[in-house]
Order: structure tokens, then sequence, then C-alpha cells
């Protein structure tokens, strides 16, 4: 759910993937100006390529860099592969944090740029957890 405001959105988490660094229930600020892909280690909000839904995501690789030997989902079998990925021009690796949970880059291969809705950066809620998201 996003709330419009006059700079950031605003948007509660709902899914666990990006566990333990943002919880269900926690309450984040995110920008919606980025235009282009923030530095590997950077929150962001994407739409999912296989749903369109929105999701939370830590960039792994920005765009033209080289994913090595890493396990994906092969899609017509379903079974773990460990392939070597470089990335386009406007594309980026997005991962969550909890790889048990997380349908990511592993699974949907490579982001376009055009799917980036948003950096996250600062948590606002529940009180015990307000901060800049790391």
């Amino acid at each position: 759910m996003f709330e419009r405001l006059r700079g950031p959105w605003r948007v509660g988490v709902a899914e666990a993937s990006m566990r333990p660094a943002i919880e269900p229930g926690d309450w984040l600020l995110i920008d919606p100006t980025v235009r282009r892909w923030p530095r590997p280690g950077s929150i962001v909000v994407i739409r999912e390529p296989e749903s369109d839904i929105l999701a939370i995501k830590r960039v792994h690789t920005r765009p033209g860099g080289v994913v090595p030997d890493i396990q994906v989902t092969e899609p017509s079998t379903s079974e773990e592969v460990t392939v070597t990925v470089r990335l386009g021009p406007d594309e980026a690796w997005l991962v969550g944090d909890d790889p048990a949970v997380s349908i990511d880059s592993r699974r949907y291969g490579p982001v376009s740029v055009d799917r980036l809705v948003a950096r996250a950066w600062f948590r606002y809620g529940p009180l015990g957890r307000i901060g800049r998201l790391r």
C-alpha cells in the first residue's frame, strides 16, 4: 500500500523476504524519484517481472556487471542450476535477504530499470526499529 506525500512515499511491509533487515509490519519511507539503479547493497521497490506486484529487494549487481556462479531455478524444470550471468546496460540482479523465502533474480533473472519504482531508505516504525535502512 502506498500513500503519496510531498516527497517520499510511505509503504507497509507484508512479506518476509528481506528478513532480518526488514520485517513484516515495518513501515518504510521510499524515494520514487530514482531513475537508475542505486549502488549494490541498496534496497529498492520494484514491480516483479512475473506478477507485476510491488516487492522490496536488495541490489546485488548493477548494470553491466557479472553475477558469477549463482544458483538459479531453471524455469522449464524447476531444478537448481549454477550459472554465470552477464547483465545488460539497464539490468540489475536483485535478491531478498532471506533466500529460503525470497522470490528474486535467482528465479526470474535480471530486472530491467523500467521495473524500478523507488529506493527504500528509512524505517519509521515500529518504534523500536526506527532508523536508516542498511
